[in-house]
């Protein structure tokens, strides 16, 4: 069994119903995690979920800054 450990190192959860591994874990809604150097809490419902942003003809720098490549 996995544990984890939440709130400021104060507390542990039991780490049963997370899938490692896999392209997502999932956690139950009624969890909380720490954010913000621990300093606050938030549930994992309330945790929006978020789309990952087109970067389609963005410019990106490389080789040590010396030239530019469009993705």
């Amino acid at each position: 069994m996995t544990t984890l450990t939440s709130k400021r190192g104060t507390s542990t959860i039991n780490a049963q119903g997370l899938i490692f591994g896999r392209r997502t874990s999932v956690l139950p809604e009624n969890e909380t995690i720490t954010i913000n150097l621990g300093t606050d809490v938030v549930k994992v419902k309330d945790i929006p979920n978020v789309q990952k942003a087109d970067l389609t003809g963005q410019i990106v720098t490389v080789n040590r800054g010396t030239a530019v490549k469009t993705l």
